[in-house]
């Protein structure tokens, strides 16, 4: 202990005589440990924190796999078959999620995400309610009372965190449910879920077509994941023998529930943490550049010391005490830069990442930051470590005055960590880089509708079981049609069941193309036609008005669009999308064509094609169009509770959903609205690559920043070892042009090296970026080229100070200072 103390006071005295070098070293040990930091705390709570359920590596996720490998939710028939037939589970539960309902009798009426959920969900969470209780045998039943389990959020929220039982309900969907539970704080699943309801107030369907409905299920005791999938693919053999294609199953695929909710987060995450890890190499680097830089100048002072009787021991704990005083502060001062990090990351977080509610700098995120410390101590230490020993004591003595250059092998490592540096920060540069033009790339792309003035104004009308009921939302909907075209400025108004980008779930089924009208009475008509590839197809359902089309500028290709001809009692008619017609009725006129979509709304009545509209990127600019069909609001009522407003005019979409605002209140004061623009809409759908972009730029602008100050610290640093050099060179006739020329051309070889290298990894590293670049090689020439003549023309303008200083030598000062 007595050593240690003296070592420690040996080390913070002689740091202190050099606060500008402790400084550097701190700053730039912060950085990159902070930033380190940050981002394992991000990919710390999403991907590698287990779910917050009791024994969470038992939970799964189920899924049918068609022939060609495409997954897709499981059909009624289909889940009641494997539940059945299954040993290996100890629970399995149907959960649907993702429907946004308007709800009364909170303090205000408000928009809230909805699931139902089947019996045995909770028991394969094997988690309850935090209070009340979970449903009863008797409100899982089709007709059972009404009862909803709400979210810690929401009850604390919107509820005041009232204790329960609650002496109000809650009014949804046309019904009004009593709430019976809050389910723990930590409970999130479906990801976003408010409400709960049971799964079997709702009637089955019977139609194994019908994808409605993710499967979870929590495995058997003893139960294998693999001994699981091999009882479910012979479940699915079965079935299909025995129903045929009915099933739409081949397969199930049986995934760690884990996985299936920070998978598609997974891949960037991984890169951004990737990224960091490269800053905090460069940050290394640079620091140990200035180690070995500052152990030349004392080769002297140690070689004294040495010759005076300090062992090796000695010098070592000394180098090992200094690296880790430097280490230590600048992984205190990092774990605090990454806290105010995460803060900043989970603010500018686009909203899309899961989990993101227990992203924390927590004590595994401190252990990182001390354990990243600790380990560039020992390597920092041992670097300068060796460094000494290949220096005998009595060697530097007799040299002294000689040189101070530190050696060539000093001095090639000091090159080899610039070299590297700048071949990190090049690489760092082209992911931003490529992130910066597939970005551009996307904001290029025409969507196939009107971006700029469109207000989307989005309402959930209340819930009707009869005819008249839907006639009356179809009225409503009409009025706010009327009202909304009457404001000042507003040039169209439409409504439609699915806007594009607003990320809410979307229909998209199996079409059978009719012969005649009347082809299709019923269900089991359309079960035993569709089993002909000939006469079906799959596309998007929407269901819109006359005025949609010409609110958002999507162009009429051939045929008509909806009018006032299209009455409730007129035969039903549509209008689909370019892609539709052409992968349908290649080279023939669509128009007149029959087409049966009757189990997307259960309405049997066909629609006859009486128009074509151009192609719409509906689920995101990165999306290729979908094929799409539009029935006739005014025809199919079953879409009239649910669907969003484009209102358009010459003002900014933001004053014109502000104008809106006062018609809703007047027409709909009792419900919950949502006004957004489409522009909003649009930076929704791209702030993933955003703030992708941001991180990487920002990683790649701090290490280009280093690497180049380390760049010209070495330069600087040889220029003053050679100042003798130059001062001869100067008197053998020397210009100072090429002196200048000399050390730029020095330093353009130690760039153009870290370039190439750089290049090479880059092209390495390119199936990184893949999944998370559009429209752009993940090699491009351009970018390359570019990045890379940004990066020498950054180095050679930071050694150009240090290249001026060799230029302007006074030789005769020089040599009258050298003995």
């Amino acid at each position: 202990m007595d050593r240690l103390q003296g070592d420690l006071r040996q080390a913070l005295r002689s740091l202190r005589l050099s606060p500008a070098f402790a400084l550097s070293c701190i700053l730039m040990l912060a950085v990159g440990i902070g930033a380190s930091t940050a981002l394992f705390s991000v990919v710390e709570g999403v991907l590698l924190r287990p779910l917050p359920y009791p024994r969470p590596e038992r939970l799964v996720q189920l899924s049918q796999r068609a022939a060609d490998g495409h997954l897709m939710r499981f059909s009624d028939p289909n889940f009641e078959d494997v539940q059945a037939q299954s040993r290996g589970f100890a629970a399995l539960a149907q959960v649907s999620g993702g429907a946004s309902v308007a709800v009364t009798g909170t303090d205000e009426p408000t928009f809230a995400t909805l699931a139902l959920a089947s019996r045995d969900f909770f028991r394969a969470f094997a988690v309850q309610p935090a209070q009340g209780r979970a449903f009863d045998a008797d409100e899982q039943r089709e007709g059972g009372p009404p009862v909803v389990v709400v979210s810690h959020a929401f009850w604390t929220r919107h509820l005041g965190s009232q204790p329960l039982p609650l002496s109000r309900t809650l009014t949804f969907e046309g019904r009004a449910y009593t709430v019976v539970g809050v389910m723990p704080e930590a409970f999130d699943y479906p990801v976003g879920t408010q409400l709960w309801v049971p799964r079997e107030l709702e009637p089955r369907l019977p139609s194994r077509s019908a994808h409605n409905w993710r499967v979870v299920g929590r495995l058997a005791d003893g139960v294998r994941l693999e001994t699981a999938q091999v009882e479910l693919t012979g479940i699915a053999r079965g079935l299909l023998a025995q129903y045929g294609q009915d099933t739409r199953m081949h397969d199930i695929a049986v995934v760690p529930l884990h996985e299936s909710i920070v998978g598609s987060a997974r891949p960037t995450l991984c890169v951004l943490l990737g990224a960091a890890a490269f800053l905090l190499l460069v940050a290394g680097a640079n620091v140990t550049n200035l180690l070995l830089a500052r152990a030349a100048t004392r080769e002297r002072e140690l070689a004294i010391h040495v010759a005076l009787g300090a062992g090796p021991g000695a010098l070592v704990r000394r180098f090992l005490t200094e690296s880790l005083l430097l280490s230590l502060t600048g992984g205190a001062l990092g774990a605090l830069l990454a806290s105010w990090s995460v803060q900043a990351l989970l603010a500018a977080e686009p909203g899309n990442l899961p989990r993101v509610g227990e992203v924390q700098v927590n004590a595994t995120a401190l252990l990182f930051a001390l354990g990243l410390s600790l380990l560039l101590a020992l390597g920092l230490g041992l670097v300068t470590t060796l460094r000494a020993a290949r220096q005998g004591p009595w060697a530097t003595l007799v040299q002294g005055a000689r040189t101070q250059s530190g050696g060539g092998g000093a001095e090639r490592t000091r090159r080899a960590l610039v070299v590297g540096q700048l071949a990190l920060a090049l690489m760092l540069l082209v992911g931003a880089a490529l992130l910066a033009r597939s970005l551009a790339r996307l904001l290029s792309l025409d969507p196939g509708y009107r971006t700029g003035n469109v207000a989307v104004v989005s309402l959930v009308l209340p819930s009707a079981e009869d005819e008249a009921g839907r006639l009356r939302n179809v009225r409503m909907q009409e009025d706010l049609i009327s009202r909304l075209s009457e404001v000042p400025g507003v040039r169209a108004v439409g409504a439609v069941s699915g806007f594009p980008l607003e990320g809410g779930p979307t229909g998209d089924g199996t079409f059978l193309v009719l012969n005649r009208p009347d082809e299709v009475k019923s269900f089991e008509d359309f079960e035993r036609l569709v089993h002909e590839p000939e006469r079906t197809g799959s596309a998007e359902y929407r269901v819109a008005s006359e005025g949609y089309f010409l609110a958002l500028g999507i162009p009429l290709v051939r045929g008509r669009l909806f009018d006032a001809r299209d009455t409730h009692e007129a035969p039903h008619v549509a209008v689909i999308s370019e892609s539709l017609a052409r992968a349908r009725w290649p080279g023939e006129d669509p128009l007149g064509k029959l087409i049966q979509f009757g189990n997307m709304d259960g309405d049997l009545r066909p629609f006859t094609v009486v128009g074509v509209v151009a192609d719409v990127r509906d689920a995101g600019l990165d999306e290729e169009p979908k094929p799409t069909l539009y029935g006739c609001s005014r025809q199919r009522l079953r879409a009239s509770e649910r669907f969003h407003l484009a209102v358009h005019g010459p003002a900014d979409s933001t004053a014109l959903a502000t104008a809106a605002r006062p018609v809703l209140r007047e027409l709909a004061p009792e419900l919950p609205v949502r006004l957004r623009t489409v522009e909003s809409l649009l930076a929704g759908s791209l702030a993933q690559r955003r703030f992708s972009l941001l991180l990487l730029g920002a990683f790649g602008a701090v290490a280009l920043l280093l690497s180049v100050a380390g760049l010209a610290a070495v330069v600087s640093y040889a220029v003053a070892q050679r100042t003798k050099e130059f001062g001869i060179r100067f008197a053998l006739g020397a210009t100072a042009g090429d002196v200048l020329g000399l050390v730029l051309r020095q330093a353009a070889l130690l760039a153009g090296v870290g370039v190439a290298l750089g290049v090479l990894g880059a092209v390495g590293l390119s199936r990184v970026l893949a999944g998370l670049v559009y429209g752009v090689s993940t090699t491009d020439p351009l970018v390359l080229g570019a990045v890379a003549l940004l990066l020498l023309g950054v180095a050679l303008l930071a050694s150009w100070l240090p290249a001026r200083r060799a230029a302007r030598v006074d030789p005769m000062t020089v040599l009258r200072a050298e003995p």
